[in-house]
């Protein structure tokens, strides 16, 4: 098989994937906890196999590699999950600092510059961002309870943060991010949809 997968035979890349995809999913499955997740990664390696099919060399049985690769990639993709949170926690304190000192009338005005900013989605994109950001809801929740695949909801509220983005972040982009973070968890600051 792998030498008919060097040569780009189609079959035998189809054959690869039918043979051994679901096997690493749940093998992914059990390190990811996240079935989502786990079918990404599989996939990203699956593609790289075929995009680099001529320059891979395989020294041990072609599934022993598939699984190596398969959790190569997930502690390359927990890598970058710990970089950005690291990133985030780093930022929400710099900008904790930064709301010390900001007025309390200054705050109204903002969280009301936010609020008329949401006020200006469209219908669904606010919906789906108001159970995101202000309910809790996880994408796979909103989906299920809009009855939408979990990428619209990301496609939604990706779409909901840059409108909201290009509408007050330049005027203060500290104040924008920590508001999110906080805004949402007062019950009284942004009326249910």
């Amino acid at each position: 098989m792998t030498i008919g997968l060097q040569r780009g035979d189609e079959i035998a890349y189809k054959n690869l994937y039918d043979l051994h995809y679901e096997n690493l999913v749940q093998y992914c499955h059990t390190l990811t906890h996240d079935l989502h997740q786990a079918e990404d990664i599989v996939q990203n390696v699956l593609l790289k196999i075929w995009v680099k099919r001529d320059k891979i060399e395989i020294t041990s049985s072609l599934k022993s590699y598939l699984y190596r690769a398969t959790f190569n990639e997930f502690v390359k993709e927990k890598g970058k999950l710990k970089q950005k949170e690291k990133m985030l926690l780093e930022l929400k304190q710099e900008i904790l600092d930064h709301m010390v000192d900001l007025d309390a009338d200054i705050l109204k005005e903002k969280v009301k510059l936010l609020e008329a900013a949401i006020d200006q989605l469209p219908e669904k994109r606010k919906r789906v961002f108001l159970l995101n950001k202000k309910e809790g809801y996880k994408y796979k929740e909103i989906a299920e309870e809009l009855n939408l695949s979990e990428k619209t909801v990301e496609k939604h509220i990706s779409r909901a943060l840059k409108q909201l983005r290009e509408t007050i972040y330049h005027n203060s982009p500290k104040f924008f991010v920590l508001l999110f973070k906080n805004l949402f968890k007062k019950e009284n600051c942004l009326a249910k949809p």
